[in-house]
């Protein structure tokens, strides 16, 4: 005779961690279409099949929430990045790994559209500001650790220290994307890669 087998009830903190997912799934989609301003709460928790309470128990507001989506977005470019300079010829993975971040810029419009209206609102918010700063100071970060891996891989003396070469690659990055919004078809796939070629050109050793 067999026992039929039972599946185990989700605890409490497996049940909060589900509906979290559930959020954020959520507001990617109403935040891409609604944007940071218009989306409400009441909106997003419609989209998640849950309360209004169910939210403000995990994110203790809009902007809580949109700093989540950010992070998560960041912890899944970082491991693309990851992948991509492991996997590709060592001297093309810089290469490679920037045209893939232009192609993005432009098939991910409603984002990059939703990012500087956010970027702009948490400016002007004290609450938000730092909050701001920190995440992309970690972006920053992460990607500093990453090219300096690859550039000693490749044995390559940036021009700049590290830390300001990534600011300078976010800063390329982010006003393609300005001129991709504005400009429709404006940027090729290969740019930010010719760019950043150019940039590493003076650091090759001999």
């Amino acid at each position: 005779m067999t026992q039929r087998t039972q599946r185990r009830r989700p605890n409490r903190a497996e049940k909060r961690e589900a509906n979290r997912a559930r959020i954020l799934r959520a507001a990617r989609m109403v935040f891409g279409a609604r944007g940071f301003h218009a989306a409400t709460i009441e909106e997003i928790a419609d989209e998640a099949g849950l309360s209004n309470g169910a939210i403000y128990y995990n994110f203790d507001s809009k902007g809580e929430l949109f700093f989540a989506l950010l992070e998560e977005r960041l912890d899944e470019r970082i491991e693309h990045i990851r992948r991509t300079l492991a996997s590709a010829p060592s001297g093309l993975a810089l290469e490679v790994e920037a045209r893939d971040a232009t192609r993005s810029l432009i098939e991910s419009r409603e984002w990059r559209l939703l990012l500087l209206e956010f970027i702009a609102h948490a400016a002007r918010t004290p609450a938000l500001a730092e909050r701001l700063r920190s995440h992309k100071r970690r972006m920053r970060s992460a990607l500093s650790e990453l090219l300096e891996q690859r550039l000693e891989d490749g044995d390559i003396r940036p021009p700049v220290p590290i830390d300001q070469l990534a600011l300078a690659v976010v800063g390329l990055a982010n006003g393609l994307a300005i001129e991709e919004l504005s400009d429709p078809g404006s940027v090729p796939d290969e740019l930010l890669g010719q760019l950043l070629g150019a940039l590493l050109a003076a650091g090759a050793r001999d």
